[in-house]
């Protein structure tokens, strides 16, 4: 297989349907394999992002939405994001008890909430920070890079320490309308929700933010 075959970082990116930048971040942090070009671009081979995805429990895509995670047209689409089951659980919980029309979605590390962004732009998203393979950190830069996803409004959760970082983070980034501390109690979470479906509409951004 020639160089010509291998992937830049864009076909990566078009495939997970994540930032250019994300692809950037998996490689430089050794998570996804590639080499460098004389030029200095990067190339993937087809077989390592396969490995990759594999790992992650990943589906690549053509670009468009793969089968089994689809957004729900005129409903509030909410990613789940937690990689530890029973907290992932509880917070399913907490949004069927409190938002019962919406269409609940979930992700268990950090790569899946990645790509799960860019294929459902969840109105909702309940992010744990710290997750396997990225953090919520680079989840929210992934956010941050990506103007189809500006209506995406954040709750973070998290016990990472310091937990200042995290206040600070949602003073910079309007996306993040509220931090909650774990363990969390029911009724913060409920109440935040039950406050946001009254603000974001359902069934997705316009078509003129998704451009």
């Amino acid at each position: 297989m020639g160089d010509a075959e291998h992937l830049s970082l864009g076909s990566v990116a078009k495939r997970c349907n994540v930032s250019r930048t994300t692809v950037y971040r998996w490689i430089i942090s050794g998570q996804l394999k590639a080499y460098s070009l004389p030029s200095g671009h990067f190339r993937v081979i087809p077989t390592d992002l396969d490995e990759f995805c594999a790992s992650f429990g990943i589906t690549q895509t053509d670009g468009e939405s793969s089968s089994g995670r689809r957004p729900v047209p005129n409903k509030l689409n909410v990613l789940v994001a937690d990689d530890h089951p029973d907290a992932l659980l509880l917070f399913k919980r907490v949004v069927e008890r409190y938002l019962p029309e919406a269409a609940i979605h979930e992700a268990v590390n950090g790569v899946d909430t990645c790509i799960a962004v860019g294929t459902l732009r969840p109105q909702v998203l309940i992010l744990d920070i710290m997750m396997p393979g990225m953090d919520g950190f680079a989840v929210l830069q992934e956010l941050l890079h990506r103007p189809e996803l500006s209506a995406s409004r954040v709750v973070v959760v998290s016990a990472y320490e310091p937990y200042a970082r995290i206040e600070e983070m949602a003073r910079l980034n309007p996306q993040i309308v509220a931090c909650l501390r774990k363990p969390i109690r029911v009724e913060d979470l409920g109440r935040i929700l039950t406050e946001l479906a009254e603000q974001v509409p359902s069934g997705g951004p316009p078509a003129a933010e998704a451009r």
